[in-house]
């Protein structure tokens, strides 16, 4: 009899540690994830059950309000690329916020099949198993600037002096 009420103490006890909102975020997370991965071939549609009606989406380039604003910008800012890929380094889950750090590897058309290798993460803010919030934060220089062809050597310089 001890051993059952010890198990069941150890049941509880793990059950604590784990709440349904945490794990719903962690299938959000993934399905994020997912989807990300999907939109250098143009697919946006999976990106729309997992934002609200009401999301806010903001970037070093832009703050965008609205699911379908945003699902549209996502369709235009991927239609000029031949590739993207993203891997992710590290996910956090509070409950009610999820953290993800990545990298973004695209090669843009009409850029001389160069690759563009941007490291960032994402903020997201969720309620009702929807992303209400989405803040990406990443190197705006290292992603548009220093790959404009005269001002990115320029830019490069700088940064190899300030290195030292």
């Amino acid at each position: 009899m001890n051993k059952a009420k010890h198990t069941e103490n150890d049941a509880d006890v793990a059950l604590a540690g784990s709440s349904p909102a945490s794990e719903s975020n962690a299938d959000l997370a993934d399905a994020l994830k997912r989807a990300y991965c999907s939109l250098a071939t143009g697919n946006t549609s999976e990106l729309g059950p997992l934002y609200s009606d009401d999301v806010y989406f903001e970037d070093p380039a832009h703050g965008i309000q609205g699911k379908a604003a945003l699902i549209e910008r996502f369709h235009q800012l991927y239609s000029k690329v031949d590739s993207c890929n993203f891997k992710f380094h590290q996910t956090l889950d509070t409950g009610g916020e999820i953290f993800l750090a990545w990298t973004m590897i695209l090669r843009q058309r009409g850029q001389g099949g160069e690759v563009i290798r941007v490291e960032g993460a994402s903020f997201l803010k969720v309620r009702n198993n929807r992303i209400y919030y989405h803040r990406d934060y990443f190197d705006l220089g290292a992603f548009v600037y220093e790959n404009v062809p005269m001002l990115g050597s320029i830019i490069k310089r700088i940064k190899q002096r300030l290195a030292g």
